[in-house]
């Protein structure tokens, strides 16, 4: 799965940051809590943020296991690692080169038509390609990881007052 919104509603949506107290009142409600009234939101917010689990449950991630399936989902803005994105690109230029009428009518034939076409080793193909990507950026990411130098800042509690007396060289003599 990618990242689109309908990909992504979650099973239990959480009232957000933004929420008017109203609505985290009635979540918390619908969820069994016990809350005062005069509690502010800033407390009400302290709940929601322990009953949020670390992990999200996402509607249709629950729909696929029901039936015996799995979701990856993939990281965001990286659709070549989903082969979909190469068989509807195969569906989309297929009805390009036959669509000479533009009519709605017929792009949903040729469409259909073309998605008929896609074969078992259509995909499979799709699928190589998209998992060979996937394993060149990871042997990228090792190699990357392996070549930068680790860099480690640490930070004094006095840096903060770092040239506030404006007598730049005074604080550079302090620190050497």
């Amino acid at each position: 799965m990618d990242n689109a919104p309908y990909h992504s509603m979650y099973i239990n949506n959480y009232p957000k940051c933004n929420a008017r107290k109203a609505d985290v009142q009635n979540w918390l409600k619908n969820q069994g809590v016990n809350f005062s009234p005069l509690e502010t939101l800033a407390e009400l917010r302290e709940r929601l943020k322990l009953l949020i689990p670390s992990f999200n449950r996402y509607e249709l991630d629950e729909i696929a296991c029901s039936m015996g399936h799995e979701v990856i989902r993939l990281p965001p803005y990286h659709c070549q690692y989903n082969p979909i994105e190469l068989i509807w690109a195969q569906v989309k230029s297929e009805v390009a080169k036959k669509n000479n009428t533009f009519k709605m009518v017929d792009v949903e034939r040729l469409t259909n038509e073309a998605l008929d076409s896609v074969s078992k080793s259509d995909w499979e193909k799709c699928v190589e390609h998209a998992e060979k990507i996937q394993d060149e950026d990871y042997e990228k990411e090792i190699l990357r990881d392996s070549l930068t130098e680790p860099m480690i800042l640490t930070f004094a509690s006095d840096d903060s007052d770092f040239g506030t007396d404006g007598d730049s060289e005074n604080d550079v003599e302090e620190l050497e």
